[in-house]
C-alpha cells in the first residue's frame, strides 16, 4: 500500500509541475503579446460601397493591442482616415478610447455617407485611395504609438437608386404617373432591376419615382440597348423605347452600366375578353357581362346587336372595376374599322360611343393594339 501511495504522490507532483510549466508559458505568451507592435489590418484593399446595402459590412478593421511596456496601464486608441497624400491633416478621427474590442466595422451606408460629407467635392463612382492608421496612448505614461499606414481604394455612390418604374402607353397603367409600374430590384446586385409582364404596342420610359417625371432614363438615340440618365428636360431628348407588338415581355435594366434589354416572350396576353356598357346586350351588369370569342392567340371577335350607348372591354372579371380594361383613346370615341385602344388599369375612363345602333362585327387584335367595328 505504501508503494502504491508513493506512486500516486509522484504522479501528483509531476502533474502539478506540468501545470505550473504550462501556466508559466501562457503567462510569457500573454506578456509577449503586450509587446507586439501596433498594427492595423483591413478586410479588403478595394471597396465599392452603396447606401442601398445599408448596414451590410463594407469595410472591417482590427488592430493589435500595442505595448504598455509592462506598466499594466490601459491603452486608449484613436482611428484615423484621410485621402492619400494629405498626411492625415484633413481627414477624420474616431476616438475609440480604452477598449478590449480592438475592431471596427463600417456598413455601406455609413461609409458612403461619411465620405460624401467629408469630401463633398469628390466625384462619385471613382475609386480613390484612402489611408488608415491607429494611434495608441499609454494612459499611465502618456507615451504614444502609431501603426503603419494601411491603404484602401474606395468608391461610393450616395445616389444609387432603390426604385425604378415603367411608364408609357405600352405599360399596364399607361402615362399615369401615380400608377407607374414598379420594377423589381435585384437583391444580389442592387444596380439591376427587372420586370416581366404584358406590354402593349406603344412607348415607355423609366422613372426614378412615381411622384415626378424627372429624373428619368430614356433610350439612347443611336442604341436602344443603352439608357441615358435625364435629370432635366434640357439634359437629353425625351427618346422613349418603342414596343411594336403587344405581348409578354421581360425588361432588365442596369442603372450603373446604363444598359437595358427588352425581350419578347411570346405567348398570349389575355385568355378572356369581355364587353360591358349600355350599348352591349348585358348593359353595365357584371352578372350579365358579354364574353367575346377567342378564335386565335391574341385575337377576340364578337358579332351581334349593339344599342345606342357606351362600351368598353374588361380583360378580367373584377366587379369593383379595379381590373385591366381596353379603353378608347378619347372620350366618347366613334367606332371605326381601324381604331386603336389603350390597355391599362385605371386612368381616364374613355369609352366608345355607339350612336348608330344595329348589327356589328367587332374584332380586337392585341398584338398591334387595333380594334375594328364593322356595321353589318
Amino acid at each position: 500500500m505504501k508503494i502504491l501511495n508513493l506512486k500516486y504522490q509522484i504522479s501528483n507532483i509531476v502533474l502539478v509541475a506540468l501545470c505550473a510549466l504550462l501556466f508559466s508559458s501562457c503567462e510569457k505568451k500573454d506578456a509577449a503579446a503586450e509587446e507586439l507592435p501596433l498594427t492595423l489590418t483591413l478586410s479588403t484593399d478595394s471597396v465599392y460601397c452603396l447606401p442601398v446595402y445599408k448596414d451590410l459590412p463594407a469595410l472591417e478593421m482590427a488592430w493589435t493591442a500595442g505595448s504598455n511596456h509592462g506598466t499594466g496601464s490601459s491603452i486608449s486608441y484613436i482611428l484615423e482616415m484621410d485621402k492619400e497624400g494629405n498626411n492625415f491633416a484633413g481627414g477624420l478621427q474616431w476616438k475609440i478610447g480604452r477598449t478590449a474590442d480592438r475592431s471596427m466595422v463600417f456598413g455601406h451606408k455609413q461609409l458612403a455617407d461619411t465620405l460624401a460629407l467629408t469630401f463633398p467635392t469628390d466625384p462619385e463612382d471613382a475609386y480613390q485611395t484612402f489611408e488608415w492608421r491607429v494611434r495608441a496612448k499609454v494612459m499611465q505614461t502618456g507615451e504614444e504609438q502609431v501603426s503603419p499606414v494601411v491603404k484602401v481604394k474606395i468608391a461610393w455612390n450616395v445616389s444609387m437608386l432603390t426604385a425604378l418604374y415603367l411608364v408609357g402607353d405600352a405599360t399596364p397603367n399607361g402615362w399615369s404617373l401615380d400608377r407607374a409600374t414598379p420594377m423589381v430590384i435585384d437583391m444580389t446586385q442592387f444596380s439591376r432591376f427587372y420586370w416581366t409582364g404584358k406590354l402593349n404596342k406603344g412607348e415607355f420610359k423609366l422613372l426614378t419615382t412615381d411622384s415626378a417625371w424627372l429624373p428619368c432614363y430614356v433610350s439612347d438615340l443611336t442604341d436602344a440597348t443603352k439608357m441615358v440618365y435625364r435629370p432635366t428636360d434640357a439634359s437629353y431628348t425625351d427618346n422613349k423605347w418603342l414596343i411594336d407588338k403587344g405581348g409578354n415581355y421581360r425588361i432588365e435594366a442596369d442603372v450603373k452600366a446604363l444598359t437595358i434589354s427588352v425581350s419578347y416572350l411570346g405567348g398570349e396576353m389575355y385568355s378572356h375578353m369581355y364587353m360591358i356598357g349600355d350599348a352591349t346586350p348585358g348593359g353595365w351588369s357584371w352578372d350579365n357581362i358579354t364574353e367575346m370569342q377567342h378564335p386565335e392567340t391574341n385575337i377576340f371577335t364578337w358579332e351581334g346587336n349593339l344599342s345606342a350607348g357606351q362600351i368598353k372591354f374588361p380583360t378580367e372579371l373584377k366587379s369593383d372595376w379595379s381590373g385591366e380594361m381596353l379603353y378608347a383613346p378619347t372620350p366618347d370615341c366613334a367606332p371605326t374599322t381601324n381604331g386603336t385602344f389603350e390597355a391599362r388599369v385605371g386612368g381616364a375612363d374613355n369609352k366608345w360611343l355607339i350612336s348608330n345602333p344595329g348589327e356589328y362585327q367587332i374584332r380586337i387584335n392585341i398584338n398591334d393594339t387595333t380594334i375594328s367595328f364593322v356595321k353589318l
